[in-house]
């Protein structure tokens, strides 16, 4: 998968999970007021949907910007 289609579903899952209509890949959860706790779940139960990976809690909660979240994304894909 190329890193522009991990962008592009990346980008689908925030905007559907915090419900908005233009995000920017560099933000973090202080910069989207609508990323709480629950929303966190969301996002997380979305990602490992979508990329058909498994999570571990450690990367859940150091999951706290979205170029984090992609390099997680990235690091378990060339895993997988």
């Amino acid at each position: 998968m190329s890193n522009n289609e991990i962008d592009l579903k990346l980008e689908k899952l925030l905007k559907e999970t915090f419900e908005i209509e233009k995000i920017d890949l560099n933000l973090s959860m202080d910069d989207i007021p609508e990323w709480d706790s629950f929303k966190h779940i969301e996002l997380i139960i979305s990602i490992e949907d979508e990329f058909k990976i498994k999570l571990e809690y450690t990367d859940t909660t150091e999951m706290t910007s979205i170029p984090i979240i992609k390099s997680k994304i990235l690091k378990l894909l060339d895993n997988g």
